[in-house]
């Protein structure tokens, strides 16, 4: 499964600013620079802890920008969730995707993505473990 992260501006203009994958229990974050500099350019902060000297970060766990925008696994009503967004255990690429990341204090938001529309995925090994 591939996410992409877009923001809105003020006026609603929207910016991509990178792709959020999972290959091989490894999560991936891949900045769209130029989208970015346009993003900043017009009132974005940039992606909470990520380093924006690099494109590319890779983590064992989810980053904590992405974390924060869905419900604990510890959460007391977290069954009541899985249940009202159609799942059947917790997934914390699929929350995103269902619930999109959306906080109501930022502009920032995800949603899926059609892998064969990414041609620098085109050196992966394997790419359906993407899917």
């Amino acid at each position: 499964m591939v996410l992409n992260l877009y923001w809105k501006d003020k006026f609603e203009n929207t910016y991509k600013l990178g792709i959020l994958y999972k290959n091989n229990e490894k999560y991936h974050f891949d900045i769209d620079e130029e989208g970015l500099k346009k993003a900043t350019h017009n009132g974005c902060f940039g992606i909470g802890e990520m380093n924006l000297l690099y494109t590319h970060h890779i983590s064992d766990k989810l980053f904590s920008f992405f974390k924060r925008r869905i419900p604990s696994k510890d959460s007391v009503n977290i069954k009541e969730i899985l249940e009202e967004l159609e799942m059947d255990e917790y997934d914390e690429m699929e929350l995103l995707k269902k619930t999109k990341g959306m906080l109501i204090t930022d502009r920032y938001y995800l949603e899926g993505s059609d892998i064969s529309s990414f041609s620098y995925f085109s050196g992966l090994k394997n790419k359906e473990e993407l899917l």
